[in-house]
């Protein structure tokens, strides 16, 4: 029975998404299908959930292609029908210019030669009323087709453009539709064991889906409407429409090993045994195969049974003796001999030579080499020189090596058959030719969607220390397009202080910052911010990676309405009873005013010059400061920075439309027959 299912819920990854689905049934048999699942879908990330009684014993997952009956058309109605009046319009076009083209090439008069007529020729008169007449109705022929072909032109020119709008609807409405003719998609089989109503969960991964945060702050005082956005982008084959939406930072397929917890010994010292990354396979596992390579000495079934229904023992082909002896010692005492039976059209010494070479275990072919290297030099060489002939007039090209088995794809591992080679190790299965196709479609996509440029500023380099989701307060929908869309998550009030920075040492430009509280359980991951101040458009910054329960710096740009100036004064003066010394009298005055109609915390940041360690013929006083301001040594830019020696700063409040002066003042001592490099003025 066949199950349709809806998608509920999609936990979207930095790279990749697990879909959820859900479907409710009436269980009237043991075998269920749920269909119209993508082709991205990952096989071995299913996994199935049952409630109302219902027990799901195995699950497949499979292939399909829609029946001719089933298939969607191959495109839309609309789309079709614009081509068709564009195509007409066209058609129309050329029909028109092609009777304009026939008109302007035909004459109004035909020269023919004379013919002798009894009747006397008609009068010149009524000949050139008639040429004029055929003029006169050419002309209106042929301004009435250059009437119909401007409109027709005009239909062509309105229906291409109705084709194109066409297209771009079809190409935007994503590539989620029903299957199209021999057009493959996955299906999930379910053996389950129950009666009545049941709903079923399928969960599932796909690979080409990724999104980016980025944030949107509206400041109104000291409020803030913090939004959290993303950009989505996917090309998974299915469009996600009125689903839940989850936007995790964990990596779904990291790799992960279990701790090994040393093992507690009371008694006596032991060393720690060796921890290697996989186990070596069992010994002796070729020996289990003793009884199969008795009755089927070929190695395939069938080709070892005679016609008493007794099955001969293996034998292999000795070249001393020139004749087959048994293969794991000398028959009992009065057993028949056994004939040896080869594959059909090889002849049999050589059919079995080769077979047992190739199934006999390894500690058999071991010993036989360790039997040869022991004998003496003569018999070796002639041993050795007899291998070397071939047994058959064409010996076999030796085979290529085995492809490396890949250990960590549990999923596609299978014990080899008791007839291969591989018998006793597990090795891949093959996949089919239409996974092959499927893959290489899928693994296009997930490239296309990789190399998909981000949206400005935005950044998807976190720190996954700490695993979070982002869960969207309502249902969404994102079109399997591969371009990016913007998604709303989430949004949460705030609290915003606004603070103003200054440093008219560098710059007469008084900065505005606000400090935004995290608003959210979870972290604020890299992205951009766009900040509205009461509904107007500020700037779009950045935000950082923000821990739960902190807070997040925003730069606003330049304050406009708060203005500031710097002046400077200096002097010298000689010191001393001999002038032998000088003082140089640096004066600093910062006139700040605000123009706005709200009262502003400043923080104004200035710096002294400094001495080198160990210098004690220059020394710098520090003079009358007003208002009072601190020490501030910020933290360096990078590891390994020197901080920053002389900074001071001013914190004021400024009320609206007021203005204030900020005044410090310091002293350079120095020798009288010296001078400061640059110049004895610091300040300018």
């Amino acid at each position: 029975m066949e199950v349709e299912s809806r998608i509920i819920e999609v936990t979207l990854y930095a790279r990749g998404a697990r879909v959820r689905r859900t479907a409710t049934v009436e269980l009237a048999g043991t075998r269920l299908r749920i269909t119209g699942l993508p082709v991205a879908l990952l096989d071995d990330t299913v996994r199935i959930e049952a409630e109302g009684g219902a027990v799901v014993t195995a699950v497949h997952v499979g292939l399909d292609v829609p029946a001719a009956e089933d298939a969607a058309e191959e495109v839309a109605a609309g789309l079709r029908a614009a081509r068709r009046c564009a195509g007409l319009a066209d058609a129309e076009v050329e029909r028109l210019e092609a009777a304009l083209a026939a008109l302007a090439t035909a004459p109004v008069a035909v020269a023919e030669p004379p013919v002798p007529r009894d009747a006397p020729p008609p009068a010149w008169a009524a000949v050139v009323e008639a040429r004029r007449a055929l003029v006169a109705m050419r002309a209106e022929r042929e301004l009435a087709l250059r009437d119909q072909a401007a409109a027709a032109k005009r239909a062509a020119a309105e229906a291409r453009r109705a084709l194109v709008a066409a297209q771009d609807r079809e190409r935007r409405a994503g590539s989620a539709r029903p299957a199209r003719l021999h057009e493959q998609r996955k299906h999930v089989e379910l053996q389950i064991e129950g009666a009545g109503r049941a709903t079923l969960s399928i969960e599932y991964q796909v690979a080409a889906a990724r999104w980016a945060p980025s944030y949107v702050a509206r400041l109104d005082g000291e409020g803030v409407g913090f939004e959290v956005r993303a950009a989505v982008a996917q090309t998974t084959g299915e469009d996600w429409s009125a689903v839940r939406l989850r936007l995790s930072t964990a990596e779904p397929e990291q790799f992960g090993a279990l701790p090994e917890l040393p093992a507690q010994r009371i008694g006596r010292r032991q060393s720690e045994p060796a921890r290697t990354g996989f186990r070596a396979p069992p010994a002796g596992v070729a020996a289990l195969y003793g009884d199969y390579l008795q009755a089927f000495p070929s190695g395939r079934v069938g080709d070892g049974r005679i016609a008493g229904g007794r099955v001969p023992p293996p034998e292999v082909w000795d070249e001393e003796s020139s004749r087959a002896k048994p293969a794991f010692g000398s028959p009992a005492p009065g057993a028949p001999a056994a004939p040896h039976v080869a594959a059909a059209g090889t002849p049999a010494p050589q059919a079995l030579h080769r077979a047992m070479l190739a199934a006999a275990p390894a500690p058999k072919l071991a010993g036989a080499m360790a039997f040869a290297s022991r004998a003496s030099a003569p018999e070796a060489d002639a041993t050795r020189a007899r291998m070397a002939e071939p047994p058959a007039p064409h010996r076999p090209a030796p085979a290529p090596p085995p492809a490396p088995r890949p250990r960590l794809d549990y999923t596609n591992l299978r014990m080899a058959p008791p007839g291969s080679p591989e018998r006793g190790a597990l090795v891949a299965v093959p996949a089919p030719p239409p996974t092959a196709s499927i893959a290489a479609t899928v693994s296009h996509a997930q490239w296309t969607l990789n190399a998909l440029a981000l949206p400005a500023g935005c950044s998807v380099s976190w720190p996954h220390t700490y695993d979070y989701a982002f869960a969207t307060d309502g249902a969404v929908d994102v079109q399997s397009d591969g371009a990016w869309h913007s998604i709303a998550v989430t949004a949460r009030p705030a609290t915003a202080k606004l603070r103003h920075v200054a440093v008219p040492r560098e710059q007469p430009d008084v900065f505005r910052l606000a400090s935004i509280a995290n608003p959210l359980p979870g972290p604020l991951l890299p992205g951009p911010i766009d900040v509205y101040d009461r509904g107007r458009f500020l700037i779009t910054s950045a935000v950082g990676h923000t821990p739960p329960g902190a807070a997040v710096e925003i730069g606003l740009g330049v304050d406009p309405q708060v203005k500031l100036a710097r002046n400077t004064e200096f002097r010298e003066e000689a010191t001393g009873m001999l002038r032998g010394g000088l003082r140089l009298h640096h004066a600093v005055a910062i006139d700040v005013d605000n123009l706005s109609d709200r009262a502003i915390d400043l923080e104004v940041r200035e710096r002294l010059p400094v001495t080198r360690d160990g210098d004690d013929e220059i020394a710098v006083i520090a003079g009358r400061v007003d208002p009072a301001w601190e020490r501030w040594a910020p933290e360096p830019d990078a590891p390994g920075a020197p901080r920053l020696r002389g900074g001071h700063r001013w914190r004021i409040a400024v009320p609206a439309r007021t203005q204030r002066t900020l005044r410090a003042a310091y002293e350079v001592k120095i020798g009288g027959k010296l001078e400061l490099v640059g110049g004895n003025r610091r300040e300018s």
